[in-house]
């Protein structure tokens, strides 16, 4: 989760567009700075302080075509203005009066190395070049060589440094039309970089404006697509050199609309945190933060002051040192923010407090197919299964392919044995739920449609959330299939209350239809219901629940049934005194009868048929408290004895005498 927070104005400067940021933490007097460059000024702001310590500004012709860097042991600046070179210190009050240096190729980016004082140089053909800062001016006048192919430019990059595995240059490279990223390692000092890592992107759309995240071991990138949707790709150190293709999917579906998207500006603040602006509607002229990962808004913040309230025209927006950094027509803005693990509590609560729960659903409840009904996800390709791995979900969906429950299983096992899933757990889920949420929209219209076999086998990978997949359960229970309602108590997650009661209304509904009286006995020792249907009652009863969403589920259920309930809880508890694996444990026993009376009490206590019942439930509960103060005082005397009690050793037969240590 995230929450923003506070919120200054750097710069009051209209029209200023932040083109790059620079974190120091100097070795010296060991203090953080904040190097902002914009098109037109680099500005330095001291990390505990609100207002710019020093601005330089270039000459109306001018402009800084490469961020501004500075070093960690020496306050030396360095950028370029328009291609051309140029260095100063804190002394310089006017960066006009510095002789910039013509360069040998464009540089693109500058980027520190905290480790030795040095800098790394990217250029626009996609060399790599480390130097000395105090070298910098002697390494630009060399001619480098270039690592791209005729036809390629670097749209965005970014630095990947790993402990383990060195520092990489990510630069997203565009050509007809067609993205790939390109993984190159930082060299040596003074030496250039001679190989580069090709990894092709596959998008379903152009990406507009994107941003990375990165930590030691795990590179995401977010990118506003030309349908206005949010993309995300990810990739991990040990995938990288074995990766050919990575798959770009929607993590949030209409962000704005096509002919908005080009506005939309975003900045990865995690690995499934990302913070937009120049959105559309109510999101209009707010910084927004986003959980990609549950498709949940966390936070949002005007930029509009409380005395200004004209229009905001968003520029940019970058994450650096915990905040976020927004350019606008009105100056640059930074806004605090606090991050914490997401959890799937605090989006379903997020989510239950917003007020379009609609637009961007929970997890499970999107399915991420596009018009043609391809998935999206991230899949796990090589060279030549990437159209197969499209191909046995279109199979599996396409019910003219598969026609009866026998294809269905064969298209299912090849599925789930092979690696055509995608990486990403989430993606599996969601990519199983669509499988389902196909079979339940087939079985309303072919009601001879039922692939048993098959759909035991996906609720068994043990992905799928009940709580997303309702319908399916519902159908289940329609069909009357027990087999698999069995696997779904087993194996499902997040099992809803509303969907147990259902499940409980069915199960003692048919106990009622099929049963004479032995639902009616009220004998402590005989099971009221079969072995099996018992079976079935103590996996449905075992699973979790919330005590107070419960009651009202409960509470709708027939009191015929309720009753044959309670019958089988008092034989339970008649049985049952410690909690065992095989049987109901007692505490969960408890919890049913204290629900059903809740719900119920009245029409119990007004019941001729229960009132029997209810007598004979107050005598065991009776006769189990008065059990359970006496194993409370033999345990107050046992609790006595040293711990760990070890047996006394046995005296040899041909000992003469034997000695024994009592501990009391």
């Amino acid at each position: 989760m995230a929450k923003i927070s506070g919120g200054f104005t750097c710069l009051s400067e209209t029209n200023c567009i932040i083109t790059g940021m620079c974190c120091v933490n100097r070795v010296n007097d060991k203090s953080s700075a904040l190097i902002i460059t914009t098109q037109k000024s680099v500005i330095n702001v001291k990390e505990s302080e609100t207002k710019p310590c020093n601005i330089w500004t270039s000459k109306p012709n001018q402009h800084f075509s490469c961020a501004a860097i500075s070093g960690i042991s020496t306050h030396q600046y360095a950028a370029c203005i328009n291609n051309k070179l140029v260095i100063w210190d804190d002394s310089v009050p006017d960066i006009t009066k510095v002789k910039p240096l013509v360069t040998m190729g464009t540089i693109q980016r500058l980027y520190p190395l905290d480790a030795d004082g040095g800098c790394v140089m990217l250029y626009s053909n996609g060399a790599v070049y480390t130097t000395k800062m105090e070298q910098l001016l002697e390494s630009v006048t060399e001619e480098q060589q270039g690592l791209l192919k005729p036809g390629e430019v670097i749209m965005d990059s970014h630095v990947w440094s790993s402990d383990g595995e060195g520092m990489y240059f990510v630069c997203l490279v565009e050509h007809t039309k067609q993205h790939s990223l390109h993984f190159t390692r930082v060299p040596g000092m003074n030496k250039s970089a001679e190989q580069v890592i090709r990894v092709s992107i596959d998008s379903p759309s152009k990406l507009l404006h994107t941003s990375f995240h990165t930590t030691n071991s795990q590179m995401v990138m977010h990118a506003v697509g030309s349908d206005g949707d949010l993309y995300e790709c990810s990739i991990s150190h040990n995938e990288l050199p074995q990766c050919k293709i990575l798959s770009c999917h929607p993590v949030l579906k209409k962000l704005s609309s096509n002919r908005h998207a080009k506005q939309v500006k975003v900045a990865s603040i995690g690995l499934s945190l990302v913070a937009a602006v120049g959105l559309e509607g109510e999101y209009t002229d707010h910084v927004c933060v986003w959980d990609t990962k549950y498709n949940i808004l966390l936070a949002k913040q005007s930029l509009q002051s409380s005395t200004d309230r004209t229009r905001i025209t968003v520029s940019n927006i970058i994450y650096a040192s915990n905040h976020v950094w927004v350019s606008t027509n009105h100056g640059i803005h930074a806004f605090n923010v606090e991050r914490a693990p997401s959890t799937l509590s605090v989006a379903l609560g997020r989510q239950a407090a917003s007020e379009e729960t609609s637009r961007f659903p929970v997890i499970g409840q999107q399915w991420r197919f596009d018009e043609q009904g391809e998935f999206e996800g991230d899949m796990e390709t090589d060279d030549g299964n990437q159209a197969g791995d499209h191909g046995i979900l279109q199979d599996i969906l396409n019910k003219e392919k598969i026609k009866s429950a026998k294809q269905f299983k064969s298209a299912v096992y090849k599925l789930l044995s092979s690696k055509q899933l995608p990486v990403n757990h989430v993606d599996q889920a969601t990519m199983l739920h669509s499988i389902l949420k196909h079979v339940c929209d087939r079985c309303a219209e072919d009601k001879k449609f039922w692939p048993k076999e098959g759909l035991v086998d996906i609720v068994k990978t043990g992905l799928i959330a009940a709580s997303s997949c309702t319908d399916f359960v519902s159908c289940v229970i329609e069909r009357g299939d027990i087999d698999v309602l069995i696997s779904c108590l087993q194996h499902m997650q997040d099992i809803p209350d509303s969907t147990l009661a259902s499940v409980i209304d069915f199960i003692l509904r048919d106990l009622s239809s099929d049963t004479d009286d032995s639902g009616k006995s009220d004998t402590p020792k005989r099971c009221p219901i079969a072995e099996d249907k018992a079976e079935l009652i103590d996996l449905t009863l075992k699973c979790p629940m919330n005590d107070i969403f419960m009651l009202e589920c409960i509470a709708k259920v027939k009191f015929q049934q309720v009753m044959v309930l309670l019958r089988y809880l008092y034989y339970r508890l008649n049985t049952t005194i410690a909690d065992d694996e095989q049987t109901l444990p007692a505490n969960v026993v408890i919890d049913w009868i204290m629900l059903i009376l809740d719900a119920h009490y009245s029409q119990l206590v007004l019941s001729p048929e229960a009132r029997v019942l209810l007598v004979n439930l107050n005598q065991i509960v009776e006769t189990l408290s008065h059990y359970h103060d006496e194993v409370d005082a033999v345990h107050e005397m046992l609790s006595n004895l040293p711990s760990p009690i070890t047996e006394t050793p046995k005296a040899k037969p041909d000992a003469i005498y034997s000695i024994e240590v009592l501990k009391l």
